[in-house]
């Protein structure tokens, strides 16, 4: 069964760009290359300021170790900018795709 980290971040809109490169450069590739990795999504409300992410991993012992890694990067994330509110490890109980692949 795959597992979800969820996370939900505060982001300091004035390093916005700082953050938006470190997640390019940085933390998509670093995501890409765990182990069973699936997919991931990076989303940003502009009306609350918060940042979300949905990272899926084959199972919930790489979703667990994943979520060590982000946790042990608090003090690399807070000098861009980047306080975690919520991070969570859950069940993928169901998924949809669009027939035809991303509209």
């Amino acid at each position: 069964m795959m597992h979800a980290v969820v996370g939900i971040w505060t982001t300091d809109v004035a390093r916005r760009d700082e953050q938006r490169r470190l997640l390019t450069e940085e933390i998509v590739p670093l995501v890409c290359r765990q182990p069973g990795f699936v997919s991931g999504f990076w989303m940003d409300d502009p009306e609350t300021g918060k940042s979300h992410t949905t990272i899926i991993f084959a199972s919930r012992a790489t979703a667990i170790s994943f979520r060590a890694l982000v946790e042990s990067r608090t003090r690399q994330d807070a000098q861009a900018g980047v306080t975690s509110d919520i991070l969570t490890t859950v069940a993928v109980v169901a998924a949809a795709h669009h027939p035809g692949g991303t509209p």
